[in-house]
């Protein structure tokens, strides 16, 4: 439960929202100002959420990145809802990277590919 409050307010702007982080296992290490979310990961925020094996958050440079076989997605490109899954996704900065086995549906349609690159605008929800 610590965890889940120490992030809410780290400086990382995904779309400058809270967002919740549940796992079997967290390890911080102070030195990288990395945090590494392990075993039944979830990650939940407004226009993004997922399950994974593992999310590592490095703190320096604002990004994430996360490993299963395969990540199950649901993310909000602006328009509609997507949903897919990859063995890897990277979130830096305004993009979602899914790689490795990707597929996802929008509107309807399988889209497959190694790699997708998503490009995310902030919006508001409300």
């Amino acid at each position: 439960m610590f965890y889940k409050l120490v992030l809410l307010f780290l400086s990382f702007n995904l779309y400058a929202q809270e967002y919740e982080i549940n796992s079997d296992k967290v390890e911080i290490n102070t030195e990288l100002n990395t945090i590494i979310y392990s075993n039944n990961v979830t990650f939940n925020s407004n226009n993004i959420s997922f399950k994974a094996d593992t999310l590592n958050i490095d703190q320096s440079n604002q990004a994430f990145t996360a490993l299963g076989d395969p990540i199950e997605i649901k993310f909000f490109d602006g328009i509609e809802f997507i949903e897919g899954e990859a063995k890897l996704i990277e979130i830096i900065s305004d993009s979602l990277i899914l790689k490795d086995e990707v597929s996802i549906i929008k509107s309807g349609n399988l889209i497959t590919s190694d790699k997708i690159i998503i490009t995310l605008g902030s919006n508001d929800q409300s």
